[in-house]
Parts: C-alpha cells; structure tokens; sequence
C-alpha cells in the first residue's frame, strides 16, 4: 500500500486546480481522513510556503460546522499536504448534475448554511475570504450539514500566479472586482454565493459561454436572466429579490455581510419552522407555499411561513379564553332520536304521576268516613 508519511493512501478521491485529494488512514490510530496535496508550484517556491504557513495558520482557528475541519497542515516528503475530516456525500455540483433544479425551501436551507459558513470566515479576526466559492468546494454529507471547503486556497494560488489555470468553471463564480483585480472582499463572497443561488434555484448558472472571454463579460456587465414563470410561481418574493441583490455588479449594491444575507433568509428557514414565525412574518404567507418535495442528502426542507402559521393555530385554539366560553355556554346538541325518547319518556312520568294523585283523591273520604263510624 502506498504511504505518505505517518499516513496510508487508500484511492485519489479528486483533483483539481489546488491538488489532489486522496482518502487515506493514519498508520497508528486507523482514523480515515482527507490528504490533500498541494500543488508543486507551492512547495517548491519559498514565497509559497511561507504563503502557506500563514494562511494555515489562520484557518487553524477557524472552527465552524458548517466549514470542512482542517486537521493538521504539515510538509511530508517535501510536499505541502492539508488533513481535512474526510465526508461521505456528493459535492453540490454532483447534485445539481444529477437532480437540477430544486425546491426553493430545498436551496434555502442549503443557502442558509453556506451563508453560516461565510459569516463566519468573514467575522473571523482576521477576515477570511474565500474567494473560490462554487459547487465544487461545497460538500452535502449524508447527515445533511453542508460543509464549505478550501478556504484560503485561492489566495494562495493567485499570488503565486497559477490562477489563470483554473478551469472555466472557477471563472463563471468569480465576482466582476476580481475579474477586474480590484480589491477583493467578504462581498465578492457573497456575489459567488447569488451565483450559486441561482444556480441551485434554476438548474443552471445565469452566465454561460463556451468563450472565457465572453463569460468574463457577462459577469462584469450583463444582468442576470429573470427566473422563469414555473420558477416565479412558488418563489417567495422575498427570496427572489435576496438572489438579485446578490448579483449586483457592484459590491456597495450587494448586502453588506453574509449575516444580513441570513436575515434575509430567516422568514424563509426550515430550521424557523419549529418554533413558528413572529406575527409580522406570517403576514408575508401569501408569498410563500409548502414544497412537499422530500430533500435527499439534506435535512427535510419544512413548510413555507404560511404552512408553519397554519399548523400552528390548533395549538392557539386550545388556550384561546373567548373559544373556552363559548365552549362552556354551549348548549349541548342531542340527535333527533334522542330528543323522541326523551320527550315520550317525560310524558310517560307525568302520566303516571297524574293518575297516582288522583288515585289517591278518591280513595280518601271512604277512610275518614270509616273512622267516623267506628268512633
């Protein structure tokens, strides 16, 4: 079996514009993990290593669920190798290759973690940005917790120079700032997070051309096709207006940090469901509907703010003082049968109570003339 230090190769995994990925078991404790090995450039340029060094050491302290676990980052046999917490899943890419277009409440609740995620990158003393946000670093485990990955990469790469190396699948995410090299920030994050929203939402991306030429054109200067009509149907407006502020070309337009985007997002949560939306939210229910469709790979997707207020009036109901009144006053109903049999039945009782009294009036004198006559 092939080794790499202290751990055993299993099977590549992937590769990509950062390296190779391989599944690997660590010779001493057996636990599965994650190698992935960098590219050379990186570990024969000193500039690199140092690059690397530094940007390790910040996503060493970057610990969130929704953010692929760096384990360890180290140089074994002279290449530069990170251990990541190896996933079982699909990559969001493989998911909307094999199921396109998905349910609203679906792709909310995907957005939503990866907003997570980006929140706290972007919150993180000092600022991580992504920069490389797409459906190939986003991982859905079969336990449904959406895990972003390589940060800081990116980063890495381009200041090597290697980033014209990319695939044109990493141009079609990338914001209009950094087409241009302008100065990049946590916004440009979140214009590749419309991307991918829009994406998820449509089945495919809003900019598409074989020519990188022409698809980096688009990004900076198109604007993004509106949704269909069977899209617009059960798209919340507040989501809808949510994707294209994302996609403002410029980043003052965009919303202002990845925690206003879950804000935005709130109203429209499946993990808000439970508790039921605030009386100012469920004013918003005509904009939404329930998706019955079940979400694979991820948690079920819960009813929109409509569903959620529905369900949860019988609890209301049952606490509600003016319904226990009217509960207590009401008369009870009785069927017609009964109401027969009750009727004939009191009948009957007053007969009988009739004839008895009146027995009883003439039986009476007889008595008192027989106790006269014996006196």
């Amino acid at each position: 079996m092939v080794t790499l230090g202290e751990y055993r190769i299993v099977r590549q995994v992937g590769e990509g514009g950062m390296g190779k990925v391989f599944e690997a078991e660590e010779r001493l404790s057996g636990r599965r993990v994650a190698l992935k090995v960098l590219r050379p450039e990186l570990a024969r340029s000193e500039p690199g290593r140092r690059l690397f060094e530094n940007e390790m050491a910040i996503l060493g302290g970057l610990d969130h669920p929704n953010v692929v676990r760096c384990l360890c980052c180290t140089e074994i046999e002279g290449e530069l190798v990170m251990v990541l917490e190896l996933l079982e899943g699909r990559t969001l890419r493989e998911l909307c290759a094999t199921e396109g277009a998905l349910p609203w409440s679906r792709v909310v609740g995907l957005v939503e973690q990866m907003a997570r995620a980006l929140s706290a990158a972007h919150e993180h003393e000092p600022v991580i940005v992504h920069r490389d946000l797409k459906p190939e670093n986003v991982m859905v485990p079969a336990n449904g917790t959406l895990k972003v990955m390589d940060f800081g990469v990116a980063k890495m790469l381009a200041a090597l120079g290697t980033a014209s190396t990319h695939s044109v699948g990493t141009l079609a995410y990338m914001s209009p700032e950094q087409i241009d090299a302008g100065p990049v920030d946590a916004r440009s994050d979140l214009y590749a997070l419309g991307l991918v929203f829009y994406e998820l939402l449509a089945g495919r991306p809003p900019f598409e051309s074989s020519s990188p030429r022409e698809l980096l054109n688009l990004q900076c200067t198109a604007q993004p096709p509106a949704f269909s009509d069977e899209i617009r149907r059960d798209l919340p407006r507040g989501v809808e207006r949510l994707v294209f502020e994302l996609l403002e070309k410029s980043p003052a337009a965009r919303p202002a940090s990845a925690t206003e985007v879950l804000r935005a997002l709130e109203p429209f949560s499946p993990s808000a469901a439970g508790a039921g939306p605030p009386a100012s939210k469920r004013a918003t229910a005509p904009e939404t509907r329930r998706d019955s469709t079940p979400a694979a790979g991820v948690a079920t997707p819960a009813a929109g703010v409509a569903s959620t207020a529905h369900a949860a009036t019988p609890t209301r109901t049952k606490l509600d003082t003016i319904a226990l009144i009217e509960r207590a006053t009401q008369a009870p109903s009785l069927s017609f049968r009964r109401a027969l049999a009750v009727v004939a039945a009191c009948s009957v009782l007053s007969g009988v109570v009739t004839y008895g009294v009146r027995a009883a009036g003439r039986a009476e004198p007889p008595r008192a003339h027989a106790s006269r006559s014996a006196r």
